[in-house]
């Protein structure tokens, strides 16, 4: 008989996609959005073993292990913690729960199958930990938690100039057409010059532009794979392509971005963009970190522009970044560029089969799919919670009553970052755009400032 799991995550996307790896391993899986949501549903169905995440509402993982080992039908069923704190607290959080082993979201397919194959064979063998009694159990607050490019040149479109000259070529060829059906309507070439100038002007035509361009295979590519995100989501396209091997530029595309996947045997060497937001400039990760200042990264933009150096290449020569801070940031900046496009819920994607720039060449960054698109859909699910809360027009006001109230040690460097930004004056979209930081993580700190009544919001 198969073993059975339960897959305990606040996570919807999570919960989905470690089911339909384990299923597919041949596991016969069951979930729950929370620990109180688990001891429900354990006190009707039996399973093998429990994949715990540790931060939950209502009941975190911590008082899920509690309250498990207190019920005397259930206390010695085998835990194994899956969470983004898995590496920090691993050992305390196994040695007092008795769990029986953890693994680090987001995490490789075949690593979380390794683990619970390797989980249930230990307990069959009789070699998991001996389950701790509940009153034995410290209390949760001794669980200490420590604390925590610009595009090449190559990919950028051509600018007004080349809209003009599209619109007079467009207009070239259907002119005498049009003449010939309506010889009353007086379509001068000039006439339909400017209506297709107009058109593209407005990105009306960026759909039809979009295909166009698609129908133009690169030199020595070939189109095996293309369709609509709309109907097939992008992150099942990648695992498919990991799944396979594949080779080669998987193009992905809305009316305001692409994005150019550099794969190669499935695993991802580069992204890179068109039309991207400031905040995927591969400067700003040097400028987070604090390697580079704004004035030296201006400077150094210009001169990679005028000896047509990549600037990334650039800021070595100037002695500024490391290559191996090269490799960390165009790592950051790949991920973020998939994150952006499992959030679009309209585009179209087209694989070029055994094409590749040059750029991807000289990075091999060889990130794993499956991890990426799997911190993709948990970012997703955030990104939800936090756009019903959060109004990226307003304006936010420091509680300075409730700040003053709090020990220095109790907000991260993030927060205490945030905070001293949030001025009564700027809208939060202000905010994020003069940052230097991804929109992503000063939203989050944004929601938890709410949350914790740390930061209201400013009366009309």
């Amino acid at each position: 008989m198969d073993a059975r799991v339960l897959v305990v995550d606040d996570s919807s996307t999570l919960r989905k996609v470690v089911k339909a790896i384990l299923s597919h391993n041949g596991f016969e899986c069951v979930a729950s959005a929370d620990g109180q949501e688990a001891l429900n549903l354990l006190e009707t169905e039996k399973v093998d073993l429990v994949l715990l995440d540790f931060v939950m509402p209502r009941m975190n993982g911590y008082q899920f292990c509690r309250e498990l080992r207190s019920r005397a039908a259930i206390r010695d069923l085998p835990v194994v913690l899956m969470s983004a704190k898995a590496e920090r607290i691993r050992d305390q959080f196994l040695r007092q729960t008795g769990a029986i082993d953890a693994i680090t979201k987001p995490f490789d397919p075949r690593a979380l199958v390794a683990v619970v194959e390797g989980a249930l064979e230990r307990t069959a063998e009789g070699r998991a930990p001996k389950a701790p009694a509940a009153e034995d159990m410290p209390d949760e607050e001794v669980l200490s938690i420590p604390p925590e490019s610009l595009p090449p040149s190559s990919m950028i479109l051509h600018g007004a100039q080349a809209k003009t000259e599209l619109a007079g070529a467009l207009a070239s060829s259907v002119s005498p057409g049009l003449n010939e059906a309506f010889p009353n309507a007086h379509l001068s070439f000039e006439r339909l010059r400017d209506v297709f100038e107009s058109a593209l002007n407005s990105g009306a035509l960026d759909d039809a532009m979009q295909r166009l361009r698609w129908l133009t295979p690169a030199p020595g590519s070939q189109e095996v794979l293309y369709g609509d995100i709309e109907t097939i989501p992008i992150g099942e396209i990648l695992q498919v392509l990991q799944m396979q091997r594949q080779n080669g530029i998987l193009e992905v595309s809305n009316r305001k971005m692409t994005v150019f996947i550099n794969l190669h045997d499935g695993i991802i060497d580069l992204a890179q963009c068109e039309k991207g937001s400031a905040e995927l400039l591969l400067g700003r990760y040097f400028l987070e970190r604090g390697l580079v200042s704004s004035e030296d990264l201006e400077q150094a933009v210009r001169e990679a522009s005028e000896n047509h150096e990549l600037i990334g290449a650039r800021l070595i020569e100037l002695g500024f970044v490391s290559a191996e801070d090269l490799q960390a940031a165009l790592a950051r900046q790949t991920s973020e560029m998939i994150y952006e496009v499992l959030r679009w819920p309209r585009g179209w994607f087209l694989l070029r089969r055994d094409a590749r720039s040059p750029e991807a060449d000289q990075a091999k960054l060889g990130l794993p799919i499956a991890s990426i698109v799997m911190e993709g859909f948990r970012r997703v699910d955030e990104w939800r919670l936090i756009e019903k809360t959060i109004n990226f027009e307003e304006t936010l006001v420091r509680d300075e009553a409730s700040i003053s109230a709090l020990k220095t040690e109790q907000l991260t460097t993030q927060e205490h970052a945030v905070l001293d930004e949030i001025d009564g004056q700027r809208s939060v979209r202000e905010i994020i755009e003069q940052s230097h930081q991804s929109s992503f993580d000063i939203c989050k700190t944004f929601y938890r400032l709410l949350k914790s009544r740390l930061v209201r919001r400013k009366a009309a």
